[in-house]
């Protein structure tokens, strides 16, 4: 019973997102709220609760959208495989293959699985990126110009800690900004990510002078100084440089400078990376969040997401994300390495 109750949750909110195409353009009519100031009110708590990938499947080609009937079907398909990955284990599995790598999965499984797909305009979307019309990111060929950061110069990854990510040592989670980049994934062809939950979580907060965005993912505050200039005798920092203004019912942000540490292999940056982002209500529950990104360092021209955020639900707040690993596990990670380097293991 208690399945069928949750299938018939799911159901329901499918049928709602489907819905929501009619009516995006409705609420856009609908007067925006704004702050004392006179800006479009972005406060509150937002999610992408969107099964949607950042990239599309290779296969789909230049599909920019699903059919209601193909997004009902992957619906469906990631309801059933939220059930499995729920189910108790089997008592009687064997044990894993020897020298295999055991991995953190079960910690995983008490994320919540996004099954919805990301609608815009009606369209229920196939990606994230809407821009190159392939949907995938534009990297530069292996080896053509691509600016490699200390880990990925062929140094052994346990050489020191630079040779580990940021994600690794407890700095940040990795990528250049919050929300740009969905860690994890289920290795279905169709994309189901099944991802890191708090990193889908942030909190807006404004005044006249700042916007500040608060992450869950490793409760990550960024300032975003609203009618300034870029500061780069401040020097590189984590997220960036991050100026912003109003235009209409939108709030646009530019952000460089970011340390050379955050280049990641799935998403690579070098002293040109720069990302400029929208923030728009569309209604009183709804932003849409569009990001584009530039480096010509790294990519073959520049390329742009979107993803509508959702008001999270009445009750709902942001965990404190506390990372502490990074205290003791990464001097007994190097103290091994030299160990082993010495034969003494």
């Amino acid at each position: 019973m208690k399945d069928s109750g949750r299938y018939c949750q799911y159901t329901l909110s499918a049928i709602a997102l489907f819905l929501l195409g009619t009516t995006v353009l409705q609420a856009q009519d609908t007067p925006i709220a704004r702050t004392e100031y006179g800006h479009p009110d972005l406060q509150g708590y937002w999610t992408n609760p969107f099964q949607t990938p950042l990239e599309r499947p290779v296969f789909l080609g230049e599909k920019r959208s699903y059919t209601v009937a193909e997004a009902q079907a992957l619906i469906e398909r990631a309801i059933a495989m939220d059930m499995e990955r729920q189910a108790p284990l089997d008592p009687d599995r064997s044990a894993p293959e020897a020298g295999g790598r055991v991995n953190n999965q079960a910690d995983g499984n008490f994320e919540v699985m996004p099954t919805e797909l990301a609608e815009v305009n009606g369209e229920i979307r196939t990606s994230l990126v809407i821009d190159p019309a392939n949907g995938r990111i534009p990297r530069r060929p292996e080896g053509d110009d691509i600016h490699l950061n200390w880990r990925e110069q062929g140094n052994s990854r346990f050489a020191g800690p630079e040779g580990l990510t940021p994600l690794d040592r407890c700095l940040n989670p990795g990528a250049q900004l919050p929300l740009i980049y969905i860690f994890g994934g289920v290795g279905h062809e169709e994309g189901n990510p099944a991802g890191d939950n708090p990193v889908r979580n942030i909190q807006i907060v404004q005044n006249k002078a700042y916007v500040v965005m608060l992450a869950e993912y490793f409760s990550l505050v960024r300032i975003i100084r609203i009618d300034s200039e870029f500061r780069p005798e401040t020097g590189n920092k984590w997220m960036g440089d991050s100026i912003g203004y109003y235009e209409n019912n939108s709030l646009v942000v530019h952000t460089r400078n970011f340390r050379p540490e955050q280049s990641i292999a799935p998403l690579r940056s070098s002293e040109a990376f720069e990302v400029r982002e929208v923030f728009t209500r569309t209604s009183d529950n709804e932003i849409l969040f569009q990001f584009t990104i530039t480096d010509p360092n790294n990519y073959t021209q520049p390329w742009t997401a979107e993803i509508p955020l959702q008001r999270m639900e009445d009750g709902l707040l942001l965990y404190e994300y506390a990372c502490h690993e990074g205290n003791y596990a990464i001097p007994s990670m190097l103290r091994a390495a030299r160990m082993e380097e010495a034969g003494l293991l």
